[in-house]
């Protein structure tokens, strides 16, 4: 006969200020006195005056229908809210009881800082809210001194990978090679890191990207002998080199064989040099039907300018075709993109060492990248909630900026793709122009734009690890030697002392004993010996319990619009439908 319910929200936040509801039914053919209560456990009433108050007496519900009363409540802490609401008329009566959960008014908030540091002693700043959830607080360091690990985690990929056909195999054989040879170069021995395990760096996508777990580079030399003899077995009659053993020559396909094998011969692995002639004069009788595509004619002429052997003190000649291809191109060279551009500047540097005089226009072609590079100075500013104010280190910026090429997302010609013609861009300005200032933002958007350990595919992630390994040879972050002392908020954390095959292993990551983190925080690192740059990060993680809640982002931010729908009217003064 009488019959209460109740309405409350699914669940509420600590600070909210909320309307409890009652719907009390009289199902009897009379009309009845109601006295209604609320009962509230984990929440009081609000000061006055309140939007709404609780009624002062019993209510009057006509015979057969109903009435709503309403409470208001403030939710005070965390934890579980039990709500019971009674309504007595009469020798009727009714209740209803039911919990709710109350979340804390915050939001788990991260907040990084990192940057590459050349300084003898710098300081990081890192401001944390003073409205912080007791006890939630962790702050970590993480330091290196070389990006090299990045390099040789991406392997294990490279090397699980199912191959099959020419390509997929070439880019297995060809960083294996190239590794192989900058270890040699810096005084180092693949047995130097033999026995440690790549592939784990990033462990929140290790077991998608690396399905059959970390891998050591014991089988180095094993991997390239079987990649040689595979790519021996998949070479044409006419020398050239197809997707597949069967089929048709390619251009591309070729171009790209030859090029690895004259990587792998100038890396010092033994080849068989017919094999790459054979592929080099299919590549330059060829070279001029791609005329009226400058994409694939500089793809096959930087391969041709580094095929032959260069014995100091003597030049080679360079066929006509590589000639007229040269000048086409170049003729060509204001509506070539990134990918292309990067190409016929490695050739015309190649070709200058052999006295053919291109160097002046390998220059210019690196000043003309310049023009349609994508920058962003500061990647951990939102352009869409404004800016964010990080305080700077000394004398430098806090977050590395990033320099890319290419399309970000969707693209239809090969010669498009952002990684391929980032890494190419960053091969070129390496061997051209290696103090260029577009080289450390280059390398650490590469770095960024990884897919847990590799790239977005097979030819990518070889052709990045190339680039990766020209930079660390070019700044010589192969060969650390540093010794640093960490401080917290002026309180020694650690010592530690890196050299040789040490900068193959993971960063020193550093937990701050919670005791020493402040809202104010300073990170101070100092240098005791060595000259190599220092990379840092710093990361803080904590409930942020701010009013208002600031915006925060780690080079990801989200924006969020409201709009509301209102009537409009018509010009025959009719409300029409609702606008935002």
């Amino acid at each position: 006969p009488l019959i209460v319910r109740l309405q409350a929200p699914r669940f509420f936040v600590v600070g909210d200020t909320v309307t409890i509801s009652a719907v009390i039914n009289n199902n009897t053919d009379s009309e009845l006195t109601v006295q209604p209560k609320i009962d509230c456990a984990g929440c009081r009433t609000p000061p006055a005056p309140a939007p709404l108050t609780a009624p002062q007496g019993p209510i009057e519900i006509p015979a057969n229908s109903e009435k709503r009363v309403d409470w208001t409540f403030v939710v005070e802490n965390p934890g579980e809210v039990k709500l019971k609401v009674t309504a007595r008329g009469g020798k009727y009566s009714d209740a209803m009881e039911k919990s709710y959960i109350a979340y804390d008014h915050g939001i788990e908030k991260f907040i990084s800082k990192s940057g590459k540091a050349r300084a003898n002693d710098f300081t990081v700043k890192l401001d944390l809210p003073k409205e912080r959830k007791a006890d939630s607080t962790t702050l970590t360091v993480q330091v290196t001194p070389s990006m090299a690990v990045t390099m040789l985690d991406a392997l294990p990929y490279l090397i699980n990978y199912p191959y099959g056909c020419t390509e997929q195999t070439m880019s297995r054989f060809l960083p294996t090679v190239i590794t192989s040879k900058t270890l040699r170069d810096l005084g180092l021995q693949p047995e130097d890191v033999m026995g440690r395990l790549f592939g784990g760096i990033e462990t929140n996508s290790a077991d998608a990207t690396h399905p059959q777990g970390k891998k050591n580079l014991e089988e180095l030399d094993k991997m390239t002998q079987a990649g040689l003899d595979r790519l021996y077995d998949f070479q044409h009659g006419d020398g050239g080199w197809g997707w597949w053993k069967q089929g048709d020559s390619d251009h591309w396909m070729t171009a790209y064989v030859v090029w690895g094998l004259s990587l792998a011969r100038d890396a010092g692995v033994k080849i068989k040099e017919d094999v790459l002639q054979r592929g080099a004069r299919f590549l330059d009788e060829h070279l001029v039907e791609e005329e009226e595509n400058p994409d694939m004619q500089a793809w096959m002429l930087h391969a041709l300018s580094v095929s032959p052997v260069r014995n100091r003190g003597q030049t080679r000649t360079v066929s006509k075709f590589q000639t007229v291809a040269f000048e086409n191109i170049w003729s060509k060279r204001e509506k070539l993109n990134a990918y292309t551009r990067s190409l016929l500047a490695l050739a015309a540097h190649y070709y200058s060492f052999d006295e053919i005089g291109y160097a002046p226009k390998a220059r210019t072609l690196i000043e003309n990248l310049e023009n349609g590079v994508i920058h962003d100075d500061r990647p951990d500013t939102s352009v869409l909630i404004g800016n964010i104010q990080q305080p700077t280190t000394n004398n430098q910026q806090p977050v590395i900026g990033t320099a890319h090429w290419g399309n970000d997302g969707i693209y239809w010609r090969w010669s498009e793709g952002g990684v391929e013609a980032t890494a190419f861009a960053l091969r070129a300005m390496l061997a051209i122009d290696p103090t260029n200032k577009l080289i450390e933002p280059t390398a650490n958007w590469l770095i960024k734009n990884r897919r847990g350990a590799q790239w977005n595919n097979t030819r990518d992630t070889a052709i990045v690890v190339l680039a990766m390994n020209d930079y660390l040879r070019v700044s010589g972050e192969l060969k650390p030697e540093v010794e640093y002392e960490l401080f917290v908020n002026g309180t020694s954390v650690a010592t530690k002392k890196i050299s040789g095959a040490d900068v193959f292993n993971a960063p020193s990551r550093f937990t701050i004993d919670p005791k020493l983190i402040k809202d104010a925080n300073e990170i101070r690192i100092v240098r005791k010996n060595g000259d190599t740059p220092i990379y840092f990060a710093t990361e803080a993680k904590f409930f942020s319990l701010e009013e208002p809640i600031t915006p925060a982002g780690n080079e990801i931010f989200v924006k969020r619009e409201y709009f509301k729908l209102a009537g409009r009217q018509t010009l025959l003064k009719e409300i029409g439908r609702a606008h935002v």
